[in-house]
């Protein structure tokens, strides 16, 4: 099943889906995106061990893989404080909250942050069709469980139940919209995220949130897959690499609260970017069920790049499955290759994936690489794949027009970027996300260019930037990158509403007389209220009082919520 825009040139088209709220918990003490942008622009390697609380690795690994019911390893990318849980907050009892599996506390919390993260209140929202959707496979808690009969208690079966992963959220906050925990192993998360994206355009409710979680807490996974020989016996996922021989298990939470994009913006919403399609399907009959199906994972990304009437050159970057298996990452790049990269006419597709960094979060692990994906549109580069190097030789990225992205770089400039998002299961089950950066982006490149090519001047004349400025922090970022993009020499930044607020109809007009003011008098007033630069961006914004500077050339930026964008070009009279 494929869901996408009706045309990809709108971005605000109806069915397009806004991404309005992120949470998550990731292996390394990550508890923001801020914090895992911060660890992948460090090219952070957060595997390592088993911690002592969870099992005795000592009893459960053979690195000789000679004993039955042994693992080849012990690494993992693990979670910080999995025992917490403030069960007051959600007015859960300590007794419940005990045998509470500790996938749904995390997806309580995260569910909590998100919101707050879109500013939806609580209240507001309570009694509404809004959905849940969310991507869980372990039972690591439950079989725990078992083994301690005399523990059952009348919490028991709602502690350990997968369909209440999701249910528990819709109780918590009185939603009345589906309610669905997703197995598709490890593509579940993605799964999820394209039946929630269902339920929007469906009309089916007004948000929707989706997301996975996974934990390890049982050796027996380690011993299941060792004998599977999916693990990697050295202790890291190699994406692309001639050495790469097998995934890293780990652990983490994430959700997202979506919304229709044209709901989003009329309400005013932050967009941390939008989803332009997704689509799913499956390997069907293969030589053994955990072997991937080159054919399916290509048709998948042919149907919903065709269907969203997205260009293969309109791809900046592609987030790939990208666990470092001898038999999955040949089958997904040349998929990718046949797909995508081989039509492109503007370079190879630099590709990579968020497993080197954290390891594979299994049924979570869609969201990881969502949030990557996500993260690379608002900061415009993409960070290193690490454990990647020497590339595979059996892999010809020249010929599939594919380039792992090594080391960091900026994303190339496109008036509209997309990101790709893959996720697979390993019963054959496919999942895939197209995404674009907020919708301003797009059309600010644009009405930035328009007006310089009409005024008969070049982006390096321009002095000075009289910004939009909201003080919307993804709305701001976009603005931001914009500039930073299209007038890389760096002018003065300044933002009006920083002082007068935000005049809503009139903004446009009392924008360009602050404008018209600087240009004559060669004083640039300050940002009001900025005490520290967005640390995602270099720009040359005025603080602490007004800049003598002498400003021949100066714009002055108007955008609207509904995707109306305006640049005015002032240039002194000589």
């Amino acid at each position: 099943m494929i869901q996408h825009v009706a045309r990809h040139r709108d971005a605000s088209a109806p069915d397009a889906v806004a991404v309005v709220g992120m949470a998550c918990r990731f292996p390394g003490g990550i508890g923001t995106p801020g914090d895992l942008w911060k660890a992948l622009c460090e090219g952070a390697d957060l595997v390592s061990e088993v911690p002592p609380d969870r099992f005795d690795s000592g009893l459960f690994v053979d690195p000789r893989r000679k004993r039955p019911g042994r693992s080849c390893t012990s690494a993992g990318g693990f979670l910080h404080g999995i025992e917490l849980f403030d069960a007051g907050y959600f007015g859960i009892a300590p007794r419940e909250a005990a045998r509470m599996d500790p996938q749904q506390r995390l997806l309580l919390e995260t569910a909590v942050e998100a919101l707050d993260d879109a500013g939806m209140p609580r209240d507001a929202w309570a009694g509404t069709d809004t959905g849940v959707f969310i991507g869980v496979s372990s039972r690591d808690f439950g079989e725990l469980q078992t083994a301690r009969p005399d523990t059952i208690d009348a919490y028991t079966m709602t502690g350990l139940a997968s369909s209440v992963t999701a249910n528990r959220i819709s109780h918590f906050f009185d939603w009345h919209g589906e309610s669905i925990a997703v197995d598709t192993a490890c593509s579940s998360a993605l799964t999820a995220l394209h039946r929630a994206c269902s339920h929007l355009r469906a009309g089916a409710g007004p948000a929707a949130l989706a997301g996975g979680a996974n934990v390890l807490l049982n050796p027996f996974g380690y011993a299941g897959f060792s004998a599977a020989s999916m693990l990697s016996p050295t202790g890291r996922c190699r994406p692309f690499s001639a050495a790469a021989d097998g995934f890293v298990r780990a652990e983490g939470a994430a959700v997202v609260v979506l919304r229709r994009l044209a709901d989003a913006l009329a309400d005013g919403d932050p967009v941390h970017g939008v989803i332009l399609a997704t689509g799913a399907n499956s390997d069907g009959r293969t030589r053994g069920l955990a072997l991937p199906r080159r054919e399916a994972q290509q048709a998948l990304l042919e149907s919903v790049y065709a269907g969203a009437g997205i260009d293969p050159d309109d791809l900046v970057y592609f987030e790939a499955h990208g666990t470092g298996t001898p038999a999955g990452d040949p089958v997904e790049c040349e998929a990718l290759g046949r797909a995508l990269g081989s039509r492109r006419r503007t370079g190879a597709l630099p590709i990579g994936s968020v497993k080197s960094n954290l390891g594979h979060l299994e049924a979570a692990s869609g969201m990881a690489g969502l949030f990557k994906a996500l993260l690379v549109l608002r900061h415009g580069s993409v960070p290193p794949t690490l454990h990647a190097e020497p590339l595979h030789p059996g892999i010809d990225f020249d010929r599939w027009g594919l380039r792992p992205t090594v080391r960091g770089e900026r994303l190339a400039d496109r008036d509209r970027p997309v990101v790709g998002v893959n996720s697979f299961g390993f019963g054959g089950a496919n999942a895939h996300a197209v995404l674009a950066p907020h919708p301003e982006g797009a059309g600010a490149r644009r009405a930035l260019r328009l007006a310089l090519a009409d005024a008969g001047v070049s982006a390096g004349e321009v002095d000075h930037v009289n910004a939009h400025g909201t003080g919307t922090p993804p709305n701001d970022l976009v603005e931001g990158r914009v500039i930073e993009a299209l007038l890389p020499h760096g002018p003065s930044v300044t933002a009006t509403k920083g002082v007068l607020g935000h005049t809503l109809g009139a903004a446009g007009a009392v924008e360009a007389a602050v404008t018209v003011l600087t240009v004559q008098h060669g004083l640039v007033p300050p940002v009001a209220n900025l005490e520290r630069l967005d640390p995602a961006l270099s720009l040359d914004a005025v603080r602490g009082g007004p800049r003598k500077q002498r400003v021949d050339v100066a714009l002055s930026n108007s955008f609207g919520f509904g995707g109306h964008n305006t640049v005015l070009v002032f240039r002194t009279a000589g």
